[in-house]
């Protein structure tokens, strides 16, 4: 066999190789998923008063059966519509503002980019809608964890 067609075949192959490789990387779903991104830190100087919250992702997706969809979504907050083993970026990747500003400004709760506002109008509107679906009016009470000490356990010293 020719040197060249050799050579292109096994380039090919390995082209091949790394490609189903990447695919696969995507395929792996935590069944929960702490939400603990490394350059969020809020406190500095004393140690931590709750534990990161926690999200059980496989019992929303299979037992409440909340679509990807109904979480993930794309740059214009349109849902997107994911299958088992398509990679997905955690949320931090596009909400990268990290710190919130300072109390009393207006941007504060409003801007999505921040991955606390993000996270928080995700979550806890989505749990309030079947709190208020489940006959408590204001959405705080029910099934699904809407206050903040639901999620954010305190730690025991």
């Amino acid at each position: 066999m020719n040197k060249k067609l050799l050579t292109l075949l096994l380039t090919a192959g390995v082209a091949v190789i790394f490609f189903a490789t990447g695919l696969q990387a995507g395929t792996d779903v935590p069944d929960t998923i702490t939400m603990d991104y490394n350059n969020y830190k809020k406190r500095k100087k004393a140690p931590p008063k709750f534990k990161f919250a926690i999200l059980s992702h496989k019992k929303h997706a299979e037992e409440y059966k909340i679509s990807c969809g109904d979480c993930h979504h794309d740059k214009d907050n349109k849902p997107l519509d994911l299958k088992p083993g398509d990679a997905v970026q955690k949320c931090v990747e596009c909400h990268t503002k990290l710190a919130k500003p300072k109390k009393g400004t207006k941007k504060e709760k409003k801007d999505i980019m921040i991955l606390e506002n993000a996270m928080h109008g995700n979550c806890v509107g989505c749990h309030k809608d079947i709190n208020k679906k489940a006959g408590d009016k204001k959405g705080m009470k029910g099934p699904a964890p809407a206050s903040c000490g639901k999620c954010h356990v305190k730690i025991k010293k």
